[in-house]
């Protein structure tokens, strides 16, 4: 029994140390609960701080630049557009006697193979179209397209009354301040996501702030350039607003230079008359502020052109051209929008064009018609028969006769507009004989002319070229009617050209 009573003892020993493990435990447990809680309260608490804090830096810079803008004003020279190419383009071309063009061979030579045609590119995968939703529940939405992409961004109400009477320092200043009290981060933020989602160049992102400032503020211009001049300097963009007379003018700076556009000079950066109508033309003095703002601001980078954030219902397009004596009937398709939005960029150096490709639009059915004629051909001869398609395929005219004003195509616009000049003929051409044929190309500017470079493996007999960064690129004009690989035009054939440009 003694053993009994000890054992059963020893279970009810067991009982109560298990009990007052647990009780220990939960009490632990909750001790840690509480902790975690009270860390989590802190953590939120640091967080909330570092938020005020940086709200009052931010406040603080506002407030030193709105003082800066009341008096800190200066006159600055403004310096007509930059001409890229002063020489005038013909504005007859001439033709190459049909007989003079390299006729194809019936009998291939021996060492003559059938060009490798490229693999058709697979065309870029645009992104789904966005709609992104307010960053805060209680926001007031504002709705616009862009491009054929429908937006959504919370905003601030008094961001559609807020209207100035004359324009001076005092007065620009004290919009800079009722900006600064109003709501504007959520914007930013969901604004930097609607870029992320469309994948969109420096140049598509002031775009896309000034779809939002007109659809704030339509029929009031000058209203507009300050909402704009207010959001791109808060999205880290260096811009300076100023005024002529009555007029207000926002200036951007730009990486790289640019042609056509009035500018002033700050120091070491160049601001450019981008946003104006006119892109500046005929003004003669600015004012503008001397201070810059206190926080980093960045000048815009225009080196590469997005082609696949439109949301469009392709146009499509007949053309025909002659070729060895037949007809050939081509149809070809190009993006509208991804049109009206080349429509608007910055005139940029020549290179831009040459390395910027067709659209998803674009591409498919012009490369696809294109491959099928070329199965079977020589490399010279499918050099050729792309010099046709380019040549007479499209009615040429000097953009002045066109627009008025000297105008360079992207791929898309040379397909859309009915006539172009040398150098957008070039621009498409070169990318022609890089996606079908897979041969390197280089532009070649001439006084008043563009045309391009071939590198073919066999290079014709006495057939033009020049030599650049050791490889051989034959003459191949794509403004030059009937003219074949190696032959120049007769005003250039004899002269060097002013610069290669680089197209790969």
């Amino acid at each position: 029994m003694a053993r009994n009573e000890i054992r059963v003892g020893g279970n009810r020993l067991a009982v109560l140390s298990v009990t007052i493990l647990l009780i220990c435990a939960s009490g632990l447990a909750r001790a840690a609960a509480d902790g975690y809680q009270d860390w989590l309260r802190a953590q939120r608490g640091g967080v909330a701080e570092t938020e005020r804090q940086y709200q009052a830096y931010r406040n603080e810079q506002d407030q030193q630049f709105s003082s800066h803008l009341k008096s800190q004003w200066q006159e600055f020279q403004v310096f007509q557009g930059k001409v890229r190419d002063p020489n005038p383009k013909p504005r007859l071309i001439p033709k190459a006697p049909a007989a003079a063009s390299p006729p194809a061979r019936v009998e291939p030579a021996p060492q003559d193979v059938p060009v490798k045609l490229a693999q058709l590119p697979k065309a870029p995968v645009s992104p789904a179209p966005t709609r992104p939703m307010p960053v805060e529940v209680a926001a007031d939405n504002i709705d616009f397209s862009f491009y054929g992409n429908a937006i959504r961004l919370p905003y601030d109400r008094q961001w559609r009354t807020l209207r100035v009477g004359s324009i001076n320092p005092k007065v620009l200043a004290a919009f800079w301040e009722q900006m600064s009290e109003t709501r504007h981060q959520p914007t930013l933020h969901a604004m930097a996501q609607v870029r992320r989602d469309l994948s969109l160049d420096d140049w598509g992102h002031i775009a896309l702030w000034r779809q939002l400032v007109k659809t704030l503020q339509p029929n009031q211009p000058t209203e507009q350039e300050l909402l704009l001049w207010y959001f791109l300097v808060k999205a880290g963009v260096d811009v300076r607003l100023g005024y002529s007379g009555s007029q207000v003018f926002l200036f951007v700076a730009v990486r790289q230079p640019v042609y056509a556009a009035s500018f002033i000079k700050m120091g070491k950066v160049t601001y450019y008359a981008l946003l104006s109508p006119d892109r500046g033309k005929g003004l003669r003095t600015f004012n503008t502020y001397e201070s810059n703002y206190p926080a980093a601001l960045q000048p815009i980078d225009l080196s590469g052109a997005s082609i696949a954030f439109t949301r469009t219902s392709p146009i499509e397009k007949q053309v025909n051209f002659e070729y060895q004596g037949r007809r050939i009937n081509l149809k070809l398709a190009y993006d509208p929008q991804l049109v009206d939005y080349m429509a608007s960029f910055p005139q940029m150096d020549f290179d831009l064009y040459f390395v910027t490709q067709g659209s998803n639009s674009a591409r498919e059915p012009l490369l696809r018609a294109l491959h099928q004629h070329l199965q079977g051909m020589r490399e010279e001869e499918a050099v050729n028969f792309l010099l046709a398609f380019v040549q007479k395929a499209f009615a040429y005219q000097t953009d002045q006769d066109q627009f008025g004003y000297e105008k360079y195509f992207f791929v898309e616009e040379a397909l859309h507009y009915p006539y172009s000049d040398c150098e957008d003929r070039s621009a498409l051409f070169a990318w022609l004989v890089r996606e079908l044929l897979g041969l390197k190309t280089v532009g070649l500017h001439y006084p008043g002319h563009m045309t391009t470079g071939v590198a073919v493996k066999n290079v014709p007999h006495n057939g033009a070229s020049v030599e650049w960064q050791g490889e051989r690129y034959v003459i191949a004009d794509p403004t030059y009617i009937n003219a074949g690989i190696g032959m120049a035009m007769p005003s250039y054939a004899h002269t060097k050209p002013l610069r290669v440009i680089a197209t790969h």
